[in-house]
């Protein structure tokens, strides 16, 4: 019996393994991203569409006890948002708004669960398999439209521009997030160098604007809080809070900035497409965003109660037409387009990535903070890429809810998987030491006596995990 119970308290603890389930949801999400044109998006009710919805709704019931926890614990907010939101317009009767409300909170929710981490190794793997995929489809078909060299695009295209997806946007925005998980530590980034090359060069040859300023925007402040001695997390929760709001109140007055800058050859070529002499209006035009926020703003003031409108095409509800006579999509600013949609109680998810900014702050997570401001930027300029069913948007996500903790150079790093914690897992966490005074058939009989009480007591995962299996 003693050699049992040396056997019980000596044991390992269970193995970290891979989130396999996040890492098949990015690798679908990207999958039907490469299948689609550079003017396409998988249609409502198409097959590509039910396999990402499907995907995003059914992949996360793997962690579902993990997801339970975060409801009740950290994402409260997030459970705040649902339930408001969607009370509200459950009596208004608009059930498709509510069904996107619930994909929307039931992802998230699973993107801040304690298993939701990535290897930074799979993450590799799966950018340079999609880098090989991207090039055999530009050499085989006809879906991608840019160079992968530059001078070999279209010149309606901008013949200087690269992409190995088939929209310019995904190419630039995976880039991104790729290096900015690269240079979490000076480590990653010398023993990645290859890729962490390879990423830039699609990122900057892009010249997708808002990329190249988030990516400006992350050196800047990694420079600077890295020359901080010891910087308090008070000094990095404002600095990074008031940056992420800064940087889109100077993109909303871009149009009397620009103006007189124009002519500046790295402004016009960052901000204008490389284009001078342009009028305020013109600008006002290229720039689009502002106008689309002050559109939604206008939305959301006008709603029911400040409740949001629920599902809408923005085309046929939009207070003012572009001056080019054009027909946006009006999904590009998510924070102005939730608060459209859902009124006041999207309030509540800003609340929450505000939380976790703060947490990153008072763990002094450098890396989280300096990701914070440009994830805001793109979130407010890119809004389309943080659909629920989006892997990009995704790992963006993953960055804010858990900051460096979010991505592990080895496997072995990795959270435990889910599952029942047993008497062998709590005494390997926990362990004891005998001693030689301990008589073994005493701690024996003590150890079975413990475990009859276990069994007979319901455990503390009996509340999490009321059902075999579930997660």
């Amino acid at each position: 019996m003693t050699e049992v119970a040396t056997a019980t308290l000596s044991t390992p603890p269970p193995p970290r393994t891979r989130n396999l389930a996040l890492l098949a949801f990015i690798v679908l999400s990207l999958s039907v991203s490469m299948a689609t044109t550079q003017e396409e998006t998988p249609e409502i009710g198409s097959p590509l569409y039910w396999a990402l919805v499907i995907g995003a709704a059914l992949l996360p019931l793997l962690d579902v006890g993990a997801i339970y926890r975060t409801l009740f614990g950290r994402g409260l907010l997030l459970l705040g948002f649902a339930l408001t939101a969607g009370s509200w317009h459950l009596l208004t009767g608009d059930l498709r708004v509510v069904l996107q409300l619930g994909l929307m909170v039931w992802v998230a929710a699973w993107l801040s669960s304690d298993n939701a981490r990535l290897c930074v190794r799979d993450l590799l793997g799966v950018y340079l398999a999609s880098v090989v995929v991207g090039v055999a489809l530009w050499l085989l078909t006809d879906l991608n439209q840019w160079g992968l060299v530059p001078g070999t695009t279209a010149e309606h295209y901008g013949v200087w521009r690269v992409s190995y997806f088939s929209n310019i946007a995904m190419s630039a925005m995976l880039s991104l997030a790729v290096t900015m998980v690269l240079t979490r530590t000076m480590a990653s980034a010398r023993a990645h160098s290859l890729v962490l090359g390879l990423a830039l060069y699609f990122l900057v040859f892009s010249f997708v604007r808002t990329a190249l300023i988030a990516l400006l925007l992350y050196v800047a402040l990694r420079w600077w809080f890295a020359r901080q001695d010891h910087p308090s997390p008070r000094s990095l929760f404002w600095t990074a809070l008031l940056v992420g709001i800064g940087i889109n109140l100077m993109i909303a007055t871009t149009n009397v900035v620009l103006e007189h800058l124009q002519e500046f050859p790295v402004i016009s070529r960052l901000f204008l497409r490389g284009e001078t002499g342009l009028t305020p209006e013109e600008i006002r035009e290229q720039a689009y965003r502002p106008w689309l926020w002050m559109q939604h703003l206008i939305l959301f003031e006008t709603s029911p109660f400040l409740m949001g409108l629920g599902v809408f095409e923005f085309s046929e509800v939009q207070p003012e037409a572009l001056l080019v006579g054009t027909t946006p999509a009006g999904n590009e600013a998510l924070l102005t387009r939730l608060l459209a949609t859902y009124g006041l109680p999207a309030l509540l998810f800003v609340l929450y990535l505000i939380s976790r900014l703060r947490e990153s702050a008072r763990q002094c997570d450098l890396w989280a903070c300096a990701c914070f401001p440009p994830i805001i930027l793109l979130v407010m300029q890119w809004g389309n890429f943080f659909h629920p069913t989006d892997a990009i948007g995704a790992i963006f996500f993953l960055m804010i809810v858990h900051g460096s903790k979010a991505f592990a150079d080895d496997a072995s790093a990795l959270p435990a998987s889910e599952g029942p914690v047993t008497d062998l897992d709590e005494a390997a966490a926990h362990p004891q030491p005998l001693g030689n005074e301990v008589d073994g058939a005493a701690q024996a009989k003590e150890s079975e006596a413990g475990a009859q009480a276990r069994t007979l007591a319901p455990g503390r995962n009996a509340a999490i995990h009321p059902v075999p299996g579930q997660s």
